[in-house]
């Protein structure tokens, strides 16, 4: 007994992070085996673990929420920078349109609501403020299924940053008309004037200075992670500084940092690592800690929550039905869009709460959103495995030109021009390039010190992916690369080609001249040299066509055309 006392006071730092890194661990793991998804344990382990559960984790931590808030800027952060921007340019008056739609509908039932129990003009709007906000809780989910790119997805994540915004605005205007921040005409004006800087430095200031820093200090992938934080944070604040809720300062950064964290990057590797197994899940674990079964689940609240909950689920998907079918998209495509609007969490929590603080909300208002947030969330992440299960395959898009390019060098390494050639041709494709360093079988291979100079001097120009290295043949070295990884685009220095690959364009570099040739796949020649002659201008080089060469064991004297 004295044991089991001494282990039931167990309390500090190592014994909160015990427990919750545990819940995080085998929540998913035991409710997996029920045949629930991973999220559902991971609230349900909040509440077990929370001062309504066991009394694990005492009902003052502040630890475990502001981790939680972390995680919630996190997955905003994430979801610009994995965005497809050509997708979403592609279909931005489908998000546009989403967006609105998914803010109108459920923001008019919320004021239909408050009509009816008879509230105030404000509490009124606050209420459609908070149907309308959603939260991209299964977004990793999808993400993980091959999801992220389609159109129907892409379209209810851009939607996601102007329904939470509308949702954000109309917060601070009633918040403000209850306090003395101002008249609502200066907290309008405020607001403008926020979004202007935060799309000025967002997607203009803030890509360069993020730019000069990973070539200065990008060698290192701790230093590339902790940068890309810094830029997070950073931009979360400035949004804060305008009234504005950090995640749309934290999507901003994304959206501006997208071309640099290639999706198939070391970078973007490293995020997602962190992201799946610490700072979602804990945000996740923070919203089971505020469960309370004896408050959320009385008569007033259970039937103030019926009530939400109709509007607030049923006005999402009468939204995405009506976008659906606007759209063209079938059934299935309208249930991803329903899976990722209709779960409430962040920002309705932080609009309930605040209306509770200026006094518009009641102690039971609070407790029935709660119930909403659970039911969202549960339902969302159950439906989320039937819309996978649905979701009509793709078929394999074929690689935009700056995909994924290969490198090729010898032991020296790639020439300074090949490196940003490479950066110029990756960049507007959101694309990353690798390295394949080609030795003969009778040289040394280069030491780690070697690597390691090579990667810092080539990130410097711009680098984002990953060295390899291969004995033999340079043209079956590329062979097998190929074949392996699917690149979409070769470059190569004059002194390592030996031979093109038929399937796709080659850029050979001149690296005593710096002038690149293209050789490209036949019957693309023109089209091929002509876009990677348009990006390759920006650093003032011009690119020509040039002749495939004959394999390397046949006669090469002639001059290329």
């Amino acid at each position: 007994m004295t044991v089991l006392a001494t282990a039931h006071g167990a309390s500090g730092p190592a014994f909160e992070f015990l427990v919750l890194f545990a819940v995080i661990l085998f929540g998913p793991i035991v409710v997996s085996r029920l045949g629930l998804p991973g999220l559902i344990g991971l609230v349900v382990g909040g509440f077990v673990i929370g001062a309504h559960g066991l009394g694990l984790i005492h009902a003052g931590n502040q630890t475990i929420p502001a981790i939680g808030h972390l995680g919630l800027l996190y997955l905003m952060f994430v979801a610009g920078l994995e965005l497809d921007l050509q997708i979403l340019k592609d279909y931005r008056r489908a998000a546009v349109g989403l967006g609105l739609l998914a803010f109108a509908i459920p923001g008019a039932l919320g004021l239909s609501v408050g009509a009816i129990l008879g509230w105030s003009l404000p509490a009124m709007f606050l209420l459609g403020a908070l149907l309308a906000s959603h939260t991209l809780i299964v977004y990793p989910r999808l993400r993980d299924a091959g999801l992220a790119d389609h159109p129907a997805v892409a379209s209810a994540v851009g939607a996601t940053v102007l329904t939470d915004t509308l949702a954000l605005v109309v917060l601070a205007v009633v918040a403000g008309s209850q306090s003395d921040s101002g008249s609502p005409a200066f907290i309008l004006a405020e607001i403008t004037i926020g979004f202007i800087v935060l799309v000025g430095v967002g997607l203009v200031a803030l890509p360069r200075l993020v730019d000069a820093g990973l070539r200065r200090w990008g060698a290192d992938g701790v230093n590339r992670f902790l940068l890309m934080m810094v830029a997070l944070l950073a931009m979360a604040m400035l949004a804060q500084l305008f009234g504005i809720e950090g995640i749309v300062g934290a999507f901003f950064a994304g959206l501006g940092l997208n071309r640099l964290v290639p999706n198939e990057g070391p970078s973007m590797e490293r995020m997602e690592f962190f992201g799946t197994a610490v700072f979602v899940p804990v945000f996740l674990v923070s919203i089971g800690l505020l469960l309370d079964p004896s408050v959320m689940f009385t008569g007033s609240a259970l039937g103030l929550a019926a009530l939400i909950c109709l509007a607030a689920l049923g006005g999402k998907a009468i939204a995405c039905w009506i976008a659906g079918a606007w759209l063209r998209f079938s059934r299935p495509e309208r249930a991803a869009m329903y899976v990722l609007t209709a779960p409430q969490a962040a920002a309705t929590l932080a609009v309930t709460l605040i209306g509770f603080e200026i006094g518009l909300f009641s102690v039971t208002v609070v407790n029935a959103v709660l119930v909403l947030i659970l039911v969202s969330i549960f339902a969302s992440a159950l439906l989320t495995e039937k819309v996978i299960a649905w979701m009509p395959p793709r078929e394999h898009a074929a690689h935009r030109l700056g995909a994924k390019i290969l490198i090729v060098t010898s032991s020296a390494g790639p020439s300074d021009d090949s490196v940003r050639a490479a950066t110029l041709l990756a960049r507007p494709d959101g694309g990353s390039s690798d390295l394949l360093i080609t030795r003969p079988p009778a040289e040394a291979p280069p030491d780690v010190a070697r690597l390691r100079a090579i990667r810092e001097r080539i990130c410097r120009h711009g680098f984002e992916g990953h060295v390899a290295t291969a004995v033999g043949n340079v043209s079956e070295a590329v062979d097998r690369a190929l074949l392996a990884h699917e690149h979409s685009l070769v470059v190569v220095d004059e002194a390592a080609f030996a031979g093109a690959p038929a399937s796709i364009p080659v850029v050979v570099v001149d690296t005593d001249h710096g002038a690149p040739h293209v050789v490209a796949p036949s019957g693309d020649s023109d089209g091929v040299t002509a876009e990677i002659g348009r990006r390759l201008s920006k650093n003032g080089q011009r690119a020509r066509p040039r002749k495939r060469q004959p394999p390397p064991e046949a006669d090469r004297t002639k001059e290329p055309v």
